[in-house]
């Protein structure tokens, strides 16, 4: 996107595709780590083909918790993945 400064509003619910110009699906969430600075930059964007209820955060790779929560989550939004910031597009 042009500009260095997006504001999340802008992001979520935007429909992201992949290089070869396939739909993966829509933004849910950012991912962000802390600069030099310690500014908040977006390093990923987690981005699922359905969306079906709110996301637990057991959707995330790094995420841990009570294996019924964790199995109910993973079925619930299969297909969710974290993708890197350097790899995201917003057009076909």
């Amino acid at each position: 996107m042009p500009g260095d400064e997006v504001r999340a509003s802008d992001l979520l619910g935007r429909r992201m595709y992949d290089a070869r110009g396939r739909p993966l699906g829509k933004v849910t969430d950012l991912i962000t780590r802390p600069d030099e600075l310690g500014r908040e930059r977006t390093v990923a964007v987690l981005v699922t083909p359905r969306r079906r209820g709110r996301l637990l955060g057991y959707e995330r790779t790094s995420q841990r918790g009570p294996m019924l929560l964790a199995w109910l989550a993973k079925v619930l939004h299969r297909g969710t993945r974290e993708v890197p910031w350097a790899e995201v597009r917003w057009e076909r």
